[in-house]
């Protein structure tokens, strides 16, 4: 009996989230009520012709599962891949790496005896392979002298080729499926794996462990169409001293040796492969462009501060991490290197404010490079920077101690690492870790939790290694079940309720958070949603908005911009002429837009609470480069967090040129929160 594709899905998710319930299951993978039940049939008779324990449901509908199941999914169990069947994507995949590393002539009953399905499937199957090719202007032809080949620009050829490798060794099975398909047997694999580990020692490095997985069948293919003359053609837009002084570059030659002559161009190309897998580095290289990088990098760090109002605390540090992580991205995104990071197709929502002002600063980075920074790059950036603005110093004391496991490299370990501690402030969590660190870990932990399967006799929890709101309340509940023997979930509104009952509350808000903080972390930002605090036209109420025909000086509309500020509190004179101090004209890089004017200053001098202020001078004051400024607003800070929000939907407005004439039409105060409202998430 074989596992179709749904059935496997749901196993595993079902093994990720035992509380998962049947609506739940139908809802993430658009499925019917029938569709699940059918195919949790087919799970357990599967399981029990596997000698396996089944899954059942126990009180409450939870599923009941077993630590041996999670062998399943382990990596021991790859090598036995008979009971799955490949779906369509994965059949088009194996057949693209069949047209891209065998030498023989390839024919339809290649194809046929190879996938083990009829002719009219793989007919269907070559379809979808050329709409996954039409991607790369490829193209899939057949003559009767050589059989079926792909046509098209050996880099984009070798693209189509790793994304296909890199699609199918995440399937069940993948390595066998890379061995049988790719033609390459164990040795041959193993002994390229002998050479990396060479490399990792040349250059002081670990690769992480999905790349070192991956590497040998990418390496080996690369070297097959090197022999065939099936080599880089397409310019690579790089100066040769740009790699050939790397150290990367003199470790290509421990992987080349003995392929006989190869081209200066396909030394780069190995070489360009070798730095984008290297993204655990432990030393620094010390080419020409380092240090250029190194101030590119400070330069977006500065532009952050000014655009989001903060300082950041120890930025040195957060230096030194975006420089370990951007230096092999530099490469990926300057020559063109293409890396499917669809795990980041989500990001928290704590991040996405976060995310908008780092793509706003970024251009420091993207002149260095010479391109825009991609979408998904510039995702690994924010979740450098969001983790370090929430980042605070564990102490070990007496805490339970975990162990996170991830097998994708920094920055996804960081941000699972970040997001457990903030989900469980009671437990003290090491750094996160490779499966291969943790493998020879002497730390004293007491429970995990990974990204994949492992081995351990201690408490195991397998979770996403991105999770929303819901999946983290739901690994909340169930940690505290199994560790700390906690099975009733408590909620602040049945806890509010009952305390009603007996005590007097002189403060209901701060009560309410306070227990939403100790009992669940994750609904405390739901209250501050629910409080509007962060919202721009909360932040600016009609009290907050002056409206005048004109100021005598920059410093006189500071002042008077500020007044609201000061008249409710939010502010001391201080701060008033420190903003005056630091801020005597109207330079570019405090204006948003060239349209709204953002004086700051340093919270100690003077923030008392959060709050936001606007000026709107009638006939404008005039910036440096000769253009008028009509809006002037002040913002106080009380912490790195609090205001991003309201500060990304002041930064959309700015762009807006049709609502800022509107603005500057209004007759009243009224009109002008109104159009503010209009342009902020809450209506």
């Amino acid at each position: 009996m074989y596992l179709d594709e749904r059935s496997d899905t749901l196993l595993k998710e079902i093994l990720r989230h035992p509380d998962v319930t049947n609506a739940e299951l139908q809802e993430k993978f658009g499925l019917s009520r029938r569709q699940v039940d059918y195919s949790f049939l087919k799970i357990n008779n599967w399981l029990e012709e596997q000698a396996y324990p089944k899954i059942h449901r126990g009180a409450g509908g939870r599923f009941v599962t077993y630590p041996d199941l999670f062998k399943i999914i382990g990596e021991d169990e790859f090598e036995k891949a008979d009971w799955y069947i490949p779906s369509e994507k994965e059949r088009a995949s194996l057949i693209i790496l069949m047209l891209t590393t065998r030498n023989e002539e390839l024919s339809l009953n290649h194809f046929i005896s190879e996938l083990e399905v009829s002719k009219n499937t793989v007919l269907r199957d070559l379809k979808a392979v050329q709409k996954m090719l039409d991607t790369f202007h490829l193209e899939v032809k057949y003559s009767r002298m050589k059989g079926y080949l792909v046509v098209g620009d050996e880099w984009n050829v070798r693209t189509a080729m790793l994304i296909a490798a890199e699609h199918v060794i995440e399937s069940y099975g993948g390595e066998e499926y890379l061995k049988r398909f790719m033609q390459m047997d164990k040795t041959e694999v193993e002994g390229i794996r002998t050479k990396l580990e060479q490399v990792e020692t040349h250059l002081n490095l670990h690769f992480i462990d999905s790349k070192m997985r991956i590497l040998p069948y990418i390496l080996i293919a690369i070297f097959r169409r090197i022999s065939s003359n099936q080599t880089i053609t397409t310019s690579f837009q790089i100066d040769y001293s740009e790699l050939s002084d790397t150290r990367e570059y003199g470790a290509a030659e421990i992987l080349i040796k003995g392929l006989g002559d190869v081209s200066k161009e396909e030394r780069m190309y190995i070489t360009l492969q070798i730095l984008t897998s290297n993204v655990l580095l432990k030393d620094h290289l010390k080419s020409e462009e380092m240090p250029k990088l190194r101030l590119a990098l400070a330069e977006f760090l500065t532009e952050f501060e000014k655009k989001a109002v903060v300082q950041l605390v120890d930025k040195e540090t957060l230096l030194e991490k975006l420089f370990t992580h951007i230096k092999p991205a530099y490469y990926r995104i300057k020559y063109r290197l293409t890396t499917d990071y669809s795990i980041l197709d989500r990001i928290d929502e704590e991040f996405q404010a976060v995310h908008y002002i780092v793509k706003e600063s970024l251009y420091p980075l993207e002149k260095f490079i010479g391109t825009r920074i991609p979408e998904n790059e510039s995702i690994f950036i924010t979740l450098f920077v969001g983790g370090h603005l929430i980042e605070t110093t564990e102490k070990l004391q007496t805490r339970m101690k975990a162990v996170v496991v991830c097998p994708n490299g920094l920055s996804i370990s960081r941000l699972m690492e970040k997001t457990l501690r903030s989900l469980f402030p009671e437990i003290f969590f090491y750094q996160a870790m490779s499966i291969r660190e943790f493998e020879q870990t002497n730390l004293l932990y007491d429970m995990v939790f990974s990204a994949v399967p492992l081995t351990t006799n201690k408490k195991f929890f397998l979770i996403s290694q991105l999770m929303d709101e819901k999946e983290k309340l739901e690994l909340r509940r169930r940690v505290l079940r199994s560790v700390y023997l906690i099975d009733d979930y408590l909620s602040v509104d049945s806890l509010m309720k009952t305390i009603q009952k007996y005590a007097d509350i002189r403060d209901y808000e701060k009560l309410e958070r306070a227990l939403a903080e100790k009992l669940h972390p994750t609904e405390e930002k739901k209250l501050d949603d629910r409080t509007g605090k962060q919202n721009l036209a909360d932040l600016i109420p009609k009290e907050h908005i002056i409206r005048l025909k004109k100021v005598s000086s920059f410093k006189e509309a500071i002042e008077i911009a500020a007044s609201p500020l000061l008249a409710s509190g939010s502010i001391t004179s201080e701060y008033v002429l420190e903003m005056q101090k630091q801020h005597s004209i109207p330079v570019l890089n405090i204006v948003l837009g060239k349209t709204i004017a953002i004086p700051h200053a340093e919270t100690e001098k003077g923030v008392l609470r959060l709050g936001m202020s606007m000026l709107f001078v009638e006939e404008g004051l005039f910036l440096e480069d000769g253009m008028p400024l009509h809006f002037v607003v002040v913002i106080a800070a009380v912490d790195k967090n609090a205001h991003f929000t309201a500060l990304r939907e002041l930064m959309e407005l700015s762009g807006k040129k049709n609502e800022l004439a509107k603005l500057r039409a209004a007759k009243n105060i009224e009109m002008m929160h109104t159009i503010i409202k209009n342009n902020t998430g809450k209506e």
